[in-house]
């Protein structure tokens, strides 16, 4: 079988023609739909041009812009010639996109909108256009095929801040994408919310390839916001998001306010479901699921832990919230919980043509992640950079774990996150985070390292009128802690630094600290 993500795709975007692929929502007007057709011949048109402006096989291109009909238009353009696609995340400053683009070094950038950041470039661009006829395009014979070579370049800065370039396959991205679809049922019913950059592997294979492969459709909010984000839900059916743990914590602060100010009627209600048979909970918890969407199926938490108790909390109401992992170098999805695990806290099995491996594993099982499979990438752009993670053809995640009997993974930690005290105690900030995050007056929490110990950044609605509460929930917090998780020095700002796809940015944590820390 041909992983050729545009021999793969071309026939589907052919076959389901008049079915809606994108909807793009407006602030004062109509939404627009575009169909699997319009973006199978704005693509060709694309590419007809790309190969005016000298464009082949093997040669870079880049796309520029928000979550957009167009971006993925670009995309299916730059792999009918045979390109590697090279997004460029919008997420950063004129100075970071100059730099990305830069590093990146395409021979031409697409863009749908005028970009002020592309001021200082001098890379020729080209626009982005919907069209609305048969291209010329279509009369070419197709490349041959490109299931091994390159498609994708992603410019990652990771959470870290050490920039490098992942260099991912045809059958790195398009294995990940079947693998995905066995993993539930998707179809031509199913509409995704865009939520993450589509510069990002997750929403770019998640968001975008994986309805488009379905015949699914792909809902565009009119802004990010967590009530537009409700809106679009409802309003247009939304069944499937798949977003970072925070907006799953925004929806259940949200709704735990609803419940608490809610009738007796509603409280009641609510209490019934939790204590209910899950089989039960399933069916009788219709109107709930309806006041959210009304054909909610399947929510998926990735880029960063999710907190059990948010899981645990969608469960008691018979939602499923499932929790993935993975990096972008493996395309990205290595693992994904079942509907309902026993484990809240795990990231759940590998999926097909993946295996997970621990590596020297302590006395408890936990030891480094490493993954083989379809989905590891060609490598980094700096060959010397591959050959410090991978080994015997395994891919050092740099990510600790341990699996149980049956091949369930639960992740206990990052390596280079590790904070060893004086005494040789470990310190595993992702935990401390999360216990922090559950104070209601907590938006975020943020560990950072500072003379072998745990500092902490909050991030709370009213910084100068939190310090005091701050230092109260540490308080509170050390009283339980063991003596080397606690924490005596925090700081709080309104909101953590983040990467591109709504990370904290933790390179930039220790200053951040600095600057803001409560005396």
């Amino acid at each position: 079988m041909s992983h050729d993500i545009w021999r793969i795709f071309s026939p589907r975007l052919k076959s389901h023609a008049s079915r809606l692929a994108w909807i793009r929502r407006q602030r004062d007007a109509e939404s627009i739909s575009y169909t699997y057709g319009t973006v199978r011949e704005s693509a060709l048109h694309l590419a007809g041009q790309l190969r005016e402006h000298g464009v082949s096989k093997g040669d870079v291109v880049s796309v520029i812009g928000p979550n957009s009909v167009e971006w993925g238009i670009a995309a299916f353009a730059a792999w009918r010639v045979g390109a590697i696609l090279a997004p460029v995340h919008i997420g950063y400053s004129e100075h970071d996109i100059q730099t990305q683009i830069a590093a990146l070094n395409p021979k031409l950038i697409m863009s749908h909108e005028a970009d002020s950041k592309l001021a200082g470039v001098d890379t020729p661009n080209i626009a982005i256009k919907v069209a609305n006829e048969l291209a010329a395009e279509e009369e070419k014979v197709p490349d041959n095929d490109l299931s091994s070579e390159e498609a994708v370049r992603i410019y990652t800065s990771g959470s870290t801040g050490v920039p490098k370039i992942v260099r991912l396959s045809h059958h790195n991205v398009s294995s990940n994408v079947i693998a995905c679809s066995k993993i539930v049922k998707i179809d031509h019913n199913d509409r995704f919310l865009s939520l993450l950059p589509l510069s990002h592997t997750f929403e770019m294979v998640g968001g975008m390839l994986l309805p488009l492969y379905c015949g699914s459709s792909i809902v565009l909010p009119k802004v990010l916001t967590a009530q537009e984000v409700l809106a679009a839900m409802l309003e247009e059916n939304v069944s499937v998001v798949l977003a970072v743990p925070r907006l799953f914590r925004n929806i259940k602060q949200g709704m735990e306010k609803k419940f608490q100010s809610g009738s007796f009627l509603l409280r009641g209600y609510v209490s019934l479901l939790a204590a209910l048979p899950l089989g039960v909970r399933r069916r009788l918890n219709a109107p709930l699921r309806k006041k959210l969407s009304p054909n909610l199926r399947y929510w998926v938490s990735g880029g960063a832990r999710l907190d059990p108790t948010i899981a645990q909390f969608f469960r008691d109401l018979g939602i499923s919230l499932r929790q993935g992992y993975g990096l972008t170098e493996t395309s990205p999805v290595v693992c994904v919980q079942e509907a309902f695990p026993e484990n809240l806290d795990s990231v759940g099995y590998a999926i097909d043509g993946v295996t997970v491996m621990i590596d020297n594993p302590d006395e408890l099982g936990s030891g480094e992640v490493l993954v083989k499979g379809d989905n590891v990438m060609l490598g980094y752009s700096d060959e010397s950079a591959t050959q410090e993670v991978m080994k015997d053809g395994w891919f050092r995640t740099g990510d600790l774990g341990r699996l149980d009997s049956s091949g369930n993974l639960s992740l206990t930690g990052r390596i280079k996150r590790t904070i060893v005290t004086e005494g040789g105690k470990n310190v595993y900030p992702e935990e401390l985070e999360s216990l922090l995050e559950r104070y209601p007056e907590v938006k975020e929490a943020g560990i950072a390292e500072f003379d072998s110990r745990p500092c902490v950044v909050f991030a709370m609605d009213n910084p100068e009128a939190s310090a005091v509460r701050a230092k109260e929930i540490l308080k509170e917090f050390n009283a339980k802690a063991s003596a080397h998780n606690q924490i005596v020095r925090c700081a709080v700002v309104d909101d953590l630094p983040r990467t591109p796809l709504g990370k904290t940015a933790l390179a930039k944590l220790p200053e951040v600290f600095e600057q803001n820390e409560v005396r």
